[in-house]
């Protein structure tokens, strides 16, 4: 699903529905791990919003009772389907509880949420209330394992830098971490963050 929705391919993860329909998995998690695939494909389609399916997932996620994985996954993938302010508080409060765990996939799960965070507020020209999501990842001590995040959220950080104080210096940051990006493999995250950058500028 990652794979596919990475390469924005809709037909892959429609097959993927199918094999998750064909699969052995219990009907219970054939029904979570479908949610998931639909709120991919929602995210694919924002000109053909599917409310119904959009608060499905948001009332599917608030049952899981502990923030595991698949709430993670969940939640990660469909915070576009809440408001700016809503994901601030559920992503504040989801890194005070989590970020004195190890766990390296923990960590990484809060460096998405918090770089979705700053998509979501560059995307809205808000940064009110940016600053604990940037001092949270600029606590997190660098390692090959997070690198991919860290850069990720280097990008952001300084573009909302240049949004905030017009600090054109701060594009030439974002500018070499694109490179980066080609250079080292993951030419459509490069693309990605270029249109991006493009658009918002």
């Amino acid at each position: 699903m990652e794979e596919a929705y990475y390469h924005v391919d809709k037909d892959k993860l429609k097959k993927v529905k199918l094999m998750i329909t064909e699969s052995e998995l219990s009907e219970k998690d054939k029904e979570i791990q479908n949610l998931i695939a639909d709120g991919l494909l929602e995210l694919l389609n924002p000109d053909k919003s599917d409310q119904k399916i959009r608060e499905e997932i948001k009332k599917k996620i608030f049952e899981i009772p502990k923030f595991n994985s698949t709430k993670f996954m969940l939640y990660c993938n469909s915070m576009r389907f809440y408001s700016l302010a809503d994901n601030e508080a559920i992503v504040r409060k989801i890194i005070k509880k989590y970020q004195v765990r190890e766990s390296m996939l923990v960590k990484k799960s809060l460096f998405s949420l918090a770089i979705n965070v700053l998509v979501l507020s560059i995307e809205e020209n808000k940064f009110e209330n940016i600053d604990f999501y940037i001092d949270f990842a600029n606590k997190v001590p660098t390692n090959p394992d997070l690198f991919f995040y860290k850069s990720a959220m280097t990008f952001f950080t300084y573009f909302i830098q240049y949004k905030k104080n017009q600090d054109k210096s701060a594009l030439q940051y974002c500018d070499t971490i694109i490179k980066s990006f080609c250079l080292v493999g993951m030419p459509e995250y490069g693309e990605e963050l270029q249109k991006f950058k493009d658009k918002y500028k």
